[in-house]
């Protein structure tokens, strides 16, 4: 009959409808759950010394319903600068929320329930409370608030049994056990979810986004080779508390960068957990070395002595590729590896440069004050400091980046001399290193007034009425070289008033006046050579107007 040529369905077993859940969620939550370090490839990397970066990926997306969700590892983008596209424009949005999302960890055995749950559908043989012995398959564990309420499910030759895991007190195996169980957790987490205009299955995307959280600092290395010649070597030291960065052209940018609204997170980015603020507050030596003007003009002046006073360098180079983009210039490494977390350094180039032995000294500003100019020159007892420099003309074809540098001697061995910051320099241009303090160039400076015009301006403010008097300032500056070969000099000073004469050329650079004060502000410089053991004198005037 009909019921003895058919065949009765056998109920699926408990442990592979365990197996074909677990199954179907994990290609649930691939689909939904997506890694962007993953999914996307890096391109390349603008990376600028104020700890920003600015990096390009792009990737082959896998879609469900339209959507790709990120769930791992979520750009901390800049406010602006997060763009996402596809080459036919098919993104509709983008769009962030928090979310529950299951996931799953793989953690190591310590207890009898991990052991049986990381052997689910092994043979086991079970000693149980009582003296009972059992041998069969675990198919389930149903978990309880205590482990007195955990129990079992154990599938023998002929029937099932449920148990106790209390009542476990040894296990058994037929084959070696694994060490490691799965266990599955509820978690909310960030989501980043892309909606494209398109069902295709896969989207080829691309994307951009300025962070933080990345960084480098130039390092150089001055090798004084001769009386005129050095080689410089500049190192590029990484920074990378961001991501891992996996064979990827990096650009070591050299400028000032103007990114106006990147002081905060993305919106997009911003309900993200605190590893993203982590990375936005990384520490920078940025303002150290910054590019910008006011951290390169010492004591208020800079002056370069004259070009022909340094030969030209044979310039020899070696090094990365460069570009020049705007006003920014872009050193190139192809292929850079680094861990997140990690620290590196890295060749830029080294090239021979020209250098000029200098000594530079910088006096104190005048003040338009009434008691500060007396009738004879009263010099101070105590010398001003005067410090061995070395001028370094660019004739490479990279700019020098702002920068500490170490300064070494070759000669019979390295041997330190120094260590300051070499502030950027253009190409063809120069810049001055100090190297140190010299005692044995002796500079003092005193002033006079040689003549007082009492009350001959008058200026009007807050209804109040103020009287100048014009005074007439004489200077001069003493200089004794005790050293045996002459010294070329560059003295510095600011001079507020309006200047007349000087008995030695100086330069001048006037400064603009933004608070209207009757005297003018020039920084003026004097370049001047001493021969072995002899003296200078500089004779200068200007006038000034002090309050009466």
């Amino acid at each position: 009959d009909y019921s003895r040529k058919t065949k009765k369905l056998k109920p699926i077993p408990m442990i592979q409808r365990y197996l074909l859940l677990l199954c179907f969620l994990s290609i649930s939550l691939a689909a939904y759950n997506q890694d962007i370090q993953k999914d996307f490839s890096t391109t390349s990397i603008s990376i600028f010394k104020n700890a920003t970066a600015f990096f390009i990926k792009s990737g082959t997306v896998k879609t469900e319903n339209e959507r790709y969700r990120i769930t791992k590892n979520v750009p901390p983008a800049l406010f602006g600068t997060y763009w996402m596209n596809t080459a036919g424009g098919e993104i509709s949005s983008l769009t962030s929320y928090l979310d529950t999302l299951e996931t799953t960890k793989q953690l190591p055995t310590g207890a009898i329930p991990e052991i049986i749950q990381a052997n689910l559908g092994q043979q086991l043989i079970l000693y149980l409370d009582g003296g009972e012995i059992v041998q069969g398959t675990v198919e389930a564990v149903e978990k309880g608030d205590l482990l007195s309420h955990q129990i079992i499910t154990f599938h023998m030759n002929d029937r099932w049994k449920v148990i106790k895991i209390s009542d476990i007190k040894r296990i058994d195996f037929l084959e070696r056990p694994k060490g490691v169980y799965e266990q599955k957790e509820k978690e909310v987490k960030p989501v980043l979810e892309v909606q494209f205009a398109s069902d295709k299955k896969e989207q080829q995307v691309d994307l951009m986004y300025l962070a933080k959280g990345l960084s480098w600092t130039p390092l150089y290395l001055m090798e004084l080779t001769g009386e005129k010649q050095a080689r410089l070597t500049l190192r590029a030291e990484v920074v990378n508390n961001i991501e891992d960065i996996e064979g990827t052209d990096v650009h070591f940018v050299v400028g000032v960068p103007n990114f106006s609204y990147a002081d905060q997170l993305s919106p997009l980015v911003s309900i993200m957990p605190s590893p993203y603020a982590a990375a936005y507050n990384a520490p920078t030596n940025y303002d150290m070395f910054s590019n910008t003007i006011q951290s390169q003009v010492r004591g208020g002046v800079s002056y370069a002595i004259e070009d022909n006073s340094i030969p030209a360098s044979s310039a020899t180079i070696s090094g990365l590729e460069g570009s020049a983009e705007e006003d920014l210039y872009f050193y190139t490494l192809k292929d850079l590896s680094l861990k997140k977390g990690g620290r590196g350094h890295y060749p830029v180039f080294t090239a021979n440069v020209g250098i000029a032995h200098i000594y530079e000294c910088n006096l104190p500003q005048n003040y338009a004050e009434k008691y500060a100019y007396g009738k004879s020159y009263l010099f101070s007892p105590d010398p001003h400091k005067v410090f061995h420099s070395v001028k370094v003309v660019n004739d490479t074809e990279y700019p020098f980046t702002t920068g500490p540098i170490l300064v070494v001697k070759t000669e019979n061995g390295a041997k330190p001399i120094s260590q300051d910051r070499l502030n950027y320099t253009p190409v063809k241009g120069n810049s001055f290193i100090k190297l140190t303090e010299a005692p044995d160039v002796d500079i003092k400076q005193a002033e006079k007034a040689e003549k007082r015009e009492e009350n001959v301006k008058m200026t009007t403010r807050n209804q109040n009425t103020y009287y100048y008097d014009r005074i007439t300032v004489s200077g001069q500056v003493k200089v004794k070289n005790y050293k045996s070969q002459k010294v070329d000099l560059n003295i510095r000073r600011t001079i507020t008033g309006e200047l007349l004469e000087s008995s030695v050329k100086w330069l001048q650079s006037e400064r603009v006046n933004t608070s209207g004060d009757l005297n003018k502000q020039t920084d003026v410089c004097w370049e001047t050579s001493v021969d072995a053991g002899k003296e200078l004198t500089i004779n200068y005037s200007y006038q000034i107007y002090v309050p009466h």
